[in-house]
Protein backbone atom coordinates (compact mmCIF):
# COMPACT_ATOMS: atom_id res chain seq x y z
CA UNK A 1 0.00 0.00 0.00
CA UNK A 2 2.68 1.96 0.90
CA UNK A 3 4.69 1.30 -2.32
CA UNK A 4 1.94 2.01 -4.16
CA UNK A 5 1.66 5.32 -2.67
CA UNK A 6 5.12 6.47 -2.86
CA UNK A 7 5.09 4.89 -6.35
CA UNK A 8 2.45 7.32 -7.27
CA UNK A 9 4.12 10.05 -6.00
CA UNK A 10 7.07 9.70 -7.74
CA UNK A 11 5.01 9.24 -11.12
CA UNK A 12 3.42 12.92 -10.50
CA UNK A 13 7.00 14.36 -9.38
CA UNK A 14 8.21 13.14 -12.57
CA UNK A 15 5.56 14.53 -14.52
CA UNK A 16 5.90 17.90 -13.14
CA UNK A 17 9.38 17.89 -14.15
CA UNK A 18 8.86 16.70 -17.34
CA UNK A 19 6.35 19.85 -18.26
CA UNK A 20 9.11 22.40 -16.17
CA UNK A 21 11.55 21.22 -18.75
CA UNK A 22 9.48 21.52 -21.64
CA UNK A 23 8.36 24.69 -21.06
CA UNK A 24 11.93 26.17 -19.90
CA UNK A 25 12.93 25.19 -24.05
CA UNK A 26 9.77 26.69 -25.66
CA UNK A 27 9.85 30.28 -27.69
CA UNK A 28 7.64 33.46 -25.47
CA UNK A 29 5.06 33.21 -27.23
CA UNK A 30 4.51 37.76 -28.69
CA UNK A 31 2.02 39.50 -27.32
CA UNK A 32 -0.93 40.40 -29.25
CA UNK A 33 -1.07 44.36 -29.88
CA UNK A 34 -4.21 45.91 -30.21
CA UNK A 35 -4.97 47.84 -33.37
CA UNK A 36 -5.03 52.10 -32.68
CA UNK A 37 -8.55 53.38 -31.78
CA UNK A 38 -9.22 56.74 -33.46
CA UNK A 39 -11.18 59.17 -31.59
CA UNK A 40 -13.41 61.28 -33.06
CA UNK A 41 -13.08 65.25 -32.89
CA UNK A 42 -15.35 67.15 -33.51
CA UNK A 43 -14.90 70.15 -36.51
CA UNK A 44 -15.51 73.71 -35.13
CA UNK A 45 -18.25 75.29 -36.51
CA UNK A 46 -17.02 78.91 -38.10
CA UNK A 47 -18.46 81.73 -36.31
CA UNK A 48 -20.17 84.44 -39.20
CA UNK A 49 -19.66 88.27 -38.21
CA UNK A 50 -21.95 90.50 -40.16
CA UNK A 51 -20.89 93.18 -42.28
CA UNK A 52 -21.01 96.76 -40.75
CA UNK A 53 -24.35 98.68 -41.59
CA UNK A 54 -23.21 101.46 -44.33
CA UNK A 55 -23.40 105.02 -42.58
CA UNK A 56 -24.50 106.67 -46.06
CA UNK A 57 -26.20 105.76 -48.89
CA UNK A 58 -24.46 103.41 -51.74
CA UNK A 59 -23.72 105.79 -54.41
CA UNK A 60 -24.68 103.50 -57.69
CA UNK A 61 -22.76 102.33 -60.43
CA UNK A 62 -21.59 105.25 -62.82
CA UNK A 63 -22.56 108.14 -60.74
CA UNK A 64 -20.95 111.65 -61.50
CA UNK A 65 -19.09 112.11 -58.46
CA UNK A 66 -18.74 110.10 -54.84
CA UNK A 67 -20.01 111.91 -51.94
CA UNK A 68 -17.08 112.71 -49.18
CA UNK A 69 -17.74 113.40 -45.39
CA UNK A 70 -17.62 116.86 -44.64
CA UNK A 71 -14.56 117.12 -42.36
CA UNK A 72 -14.63 117.62 -38.50
CA UNK A 73 -14.51 121.33 -37.98
CA UNK A 74 -11.63 122.61 -35.49
CA UNK A 75 -12.92 125.57 -33.07
CA UNK A 76 -12.31 128.92 -35.04
CA UNK A 77 -9.38 130.57 -33.31
CA UNK A 78 -9.75 134.49 -32.83
CA UNK A 79 -7.79 136.87 -35.45
CA UNK A 80 -5.07 138.59 -33.65
CA UNK A 81 -5.41 142.30 -32.35
CA UNK A 82 -4.07 144.59 -34.91
CA UNK A 83 -1.37 146.69 -33.43
CA UNK A 84 -1.39 150.39 -35.30
CA UNK A 85 2.44 150.49 -36.67
CA UNK A 86 4.12 153.77 -35.30
CA UNK A 87 5.35 155.93 -38.03
CA UNK A 88 9.05 156.70 -38.61
CA UNK A 89 8.54 160.22 -36.51
CA UNK A 90 6.81 158.30 -33.67
CA UNK A 91 10.13 155.92 -33.15
CA UNK A 92 12.65 158.66 -33.39
CA UNK A 93 10.69 161.12 -30.93
CA UNK A 94 10.57 157.88 -28.29
CA UNK A 95 14.68 157.74 -27.96
CA UNK A 96 14.91 162.14 -27.63
CA UNK A 97 15.09 162.40 -23.13
CA UNK A 98 14.64 165.35 -21.44
CA UNK A 99 17.92 166.70 -20.32
CA UNK A 100 18.84 168.52 -16.57
CA UNK A 101 19.28 171.69 -18.02
CA UNK A 102 20.84 173.70 -20.81
CA UNK A 103 23.90 171.47 -22.21
CA UNK A 104 26.47 172.55 -24.82
CA UNK A 105 26.95 170.72 -28.23
CA UNK A 106 29.71 170.91 -30.64
CA UNK A 107 28.75 172.67 -33.96
CA UNK A 108 28.62 170.68 -36.85
CA UNK A 109 31.30 170.59 -39.30
CA UNK A 110 29.42 172.89 -41.80
CA UNK A 111 27.35 176.11 -42.09
CA UNK A 112 26.77 176.45 -45.13
CA UNK A 113 23.25 176.73 -47.57
CA UNK A 114 21.60 174.57 -49.79
CA UNK A 115 18.77 175.01 -51.96
CA UNK A 116 15.49 175.45 -50.28
CA UNK A 117 13.88 172.56 -52.23
CA UNK A 118 16.15 169.33 -50.25
CA UNK A 119 16.20 168.57 -47.01
CA UNK A 120 19.75 168.42 -44.30
CA UNK A 121 19.32 164.13 -45.11
CA UNK A 122 19.53 165.14 -48.97
CA UNK A 123 23.05 166.80 -48.16
CA UNK A 124 23.93 164.79 -44.70
CA UNK A 125 22.24 161.54 -44.47
CA UNK A 126 22.77 161.21 -41.01
CA UNK A 127 20.63 164.65 -40.49
CA UNK A 128 21.40 167.01 -37.74
CA UNK A 129 23.39 166.06 -34.57
CA UNK A 130 20.59 166.43 -32.28
CA UNK A 131 16.73 166.60 -31.60
CA UNK A 132 16.26 169.45 -32.30
CA UNK A 133 19.01 170.54 -34.28
CA UNK A 134 21.39 173.54 -32.71
CA UNK A 135 23.90 174.12 -35.76
CA UNK A 136 24.58 172.65 -39.21
CA UNK A 137 23.89 173.48 -42.93
CA UNK A 138 20.84 175.02 -43.77
CA UNK A 139 18.26 177.11 -46.00
CA UNK A 140 19.24 181.01 -47.03
CA UNK A 141 15.92 181.96 -45.64
CA UNK A 142 14.71 182.17 -42.32
CA UNK A 143 11.71 182.54 -40.40
CA UNK A 144 9.51 185.73 -39.08
CA UNK A 145 9.94 186.06 -35.17
CA UNK A 146 6.06 184.41 -33.81
CA UNK A 147 4.24 182.01 -32.21
CA UNK A 148 3.21 178.76 -34.82
CA UNK A 149 0.59 176.42 -34.43
CA UNK A 150 1.66 174.38 -36.83
CA UNK A 151 5.44 173.09 -37.30
CA UNK A 152 8.22 175.06 -39.09
CA UNK A 153 11.29 172.99 -41.35
CA UNK A 154 14.42 172.31 -39.18
CA UNK A 155 16.31 173.67 -42.36
CA UNK A 156 14.73 177.21 -42.00
CA UNK A 157 15.39 177.57 -38.26
CA UNK A 158 18.62 176.85 -38.13
CA UNK A 159 19.65 180.16 -39.89
CA UNK A 160 17.74 181.63 -37.29
CA UNK A 161 20.01 180.15 -34.85
CA UNK A 162 23.10 181.13 -36.99
CA UNK A 163 21.54 184.98 -36.47
CA UNK A 164 21.71 184.51 -32.42
CA UNK A 165 17.82 183.33 -32.61
CA UNK A 166 16.06 181.38 -29.67
CA UNK A 167 13.63 178.14 -30.92
CA UNK A 168 10.90 176.90 -29.06
CA UNK A 169 9.88 173.58 -30.50
CA UNK A 170 7.04 172.05 -28.64
CA UNK A 171 4.95 168.89 -29.07
CA UNK A 172 1.80 169.42 -26.25
CA UNK A 173 -1.72 167.65 -26.92
CA UNK A 174 -3.87 170.20 -24.69
CA UNK A 175 -5.30 173.79 -25.07
CA UNK A 176 -4.64 174.44 -21.74
CA UNK A 177 -0.77 173.60 -21.70
CA UNK A 178 -0.06 175.66 -25.68
CA UNK A 179 -1.32 178.32 -24.33
CA UNK A 180 0.38 178.10 -20.48
CA UNK A 181 3.29 177.70 -23.17
CA UNK A 182 2.01 180.99 -24.84
CA UNK A 183 1.93 182.82 -21.81
CA UNK A 184 5.64 182.35 -20.48
CA UNK A 185 7.14 183.06 -23.92
CA UNK A 186 5.21 186.59 -24.19
CA UNK A 187 6.45 187.44 -20.62
CA UNK A 188 9.94 187.91 -21.71
CA UNK A 189 10.12 190.97 -23.56
CA UNK A 190 13.20 189.27 -25.64
CA UNK A 191 11.41 187.31 -27.13
CA UNK A 192 9.74 190.15 -29.37
CA UNK A 193 12.78 190.17 -31.52
CA UNK A 194 14.61 187.33 -30.61
CA UNK A 195 12.22 183.85 -30.84
CA UNK A 196 10.20 181.65 -32.77
CA UNK A 197 7.85 179.08 -31.03
CA UNK A 198 6.45 176.17 -33.09
CA UNK A 199 4.63 172.72 -33.29
CA UNK A 200 7.86 170.02 -33.56
CA UNK A 201 6.45 166.27 -33.86
CA UNK A 202 10.09 164.99 -33.51
CA UNK A 203 10.09 165.04 -29.94
CA UNK A 204 8.10 163.29 -27.48
CA UNK A 205 4.72 164.57 -26.55
CA UNK A 206 4.91 166.56 -23.49
CA UNK A 207 8.19 167.69 -24.22
CA UNK A 208 9.49 171.32 -25.02
CA UNK A 209 12.77 172.18 -25.93
CA UNK A 210 14.86 175.35 -26.51
CA UNK A 211 17.53 175.78 -28.79
CA UNK A 212 20.19 178.43 -29.66
CA UNK A 213 23.30 178.13 -31.77
CA UNK A 214 25.47 175.22 -29.56
CA UNK A 215 22.59 174.87 -26.70
CA UNK A 216 19.93 172.85 -26.54
CA UNK A 217 17.91 172.38 -23.35
CA UNK A 218 14.97 169.44 -23.24
CA UNK A 219 11.92 170.00 -20.24
CA UNK A 220 8.73 167.53 -19.86
CA UNK A 221 5.88 170.24 -19.55
CA UNK A 222 5.85 174.01 -19.63
CA UNK A 223 8.49 175.34 -16.78
CA UNK A 224 8.19 179.12 -17.25
CA UNK A 225 10.97 179.33 -14.71
CA UNK A 226 13.43 177.32 -16.29
CA UNK A 227 11.81 178.59 -19.86
CA UNK A 228 13.09 182.45 -18.64
CA UNK A 229 16.28 181.72 -17.24
CA UNK A 230 17.32 180.08 -20.95
CA UNK A 231 16.74 183.56 -22.39
CA UNK A 232 18.39 185.50 -19.91
CA UNK A 233 21.58 183.22 -19.87
CA UNK A 234 21.56 183.49 -23.96
CA UNK A 235 20.47 186.61 -25.06
CA UNK A 236 20.45 186.31 -28.60
CA UNK A 237 24.22 186.43 -29.19
CA UNK A 238 25.07 183.04 -29.50
CA UNK A 239 25.08 182.88 -33.31
CA UNK A 240 28.85 182.71 -35.23
CA UNK A 241 27.18 185.44 -37.96
CA UNK A 242 26.40 188.53 -35.97
CA UNK A 243 28.58 189.28 -32.87
CA UNK A 244 25.17 190.86 -31.10
CA UNK A 245 22.61 188.82 -32.99
CA UNK A 246 20.25 189.53 -35.75
CA UNK A 247 16.52 189.76 -35.03
CA UNK A 248 14.13 187.90 -35.99
CA UNK A 249 12.03 190.04 -37.01
CA UNK A 250 13.95 190.61 -40.80
CA UNK A 251 12.70 187.14 -41.26
CA UNK A 252 9.99 185.44 -43.64
CA UNK A 253 6.49 185.56 -42.06
CA UNK A 254 5.48 181.87 -42.04
CA UNK A 255 1.51 182.41 -40.74
CA UNK A 256 0.07 180.59 -43.93
CA UNK A 257 2.89 177.83 -43.58
CA UNK A 258 2.64 174.39 -42.52
CA UNK A 259 5.82 173.05 -43.72
CA UNK A 260 8.65 170.77 -41.88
Amino acid sequence: MIARSALGTACILGLLLTLLGCQSTLEPVPATRAAPVTIPTATPVPTVTPFPTPTSTPVPVGSASVPTPEPTQSPATPAPTATPTPTPTEIAAAGVLPTEGPIRVEAMPSRDHFPPQLKITDVIPTGYSTVPPTSGRHWGAWSDCGFYNHPLPDELLVHNLEHGNIIVSYNLDGDAEVAELRAAVEAIPLAREYAIVRRYLAIPEGMVALTTWGVLDRMEGVDPARIARFFADYPGNTGPEFANGLPCTTGIDMTQSSGG
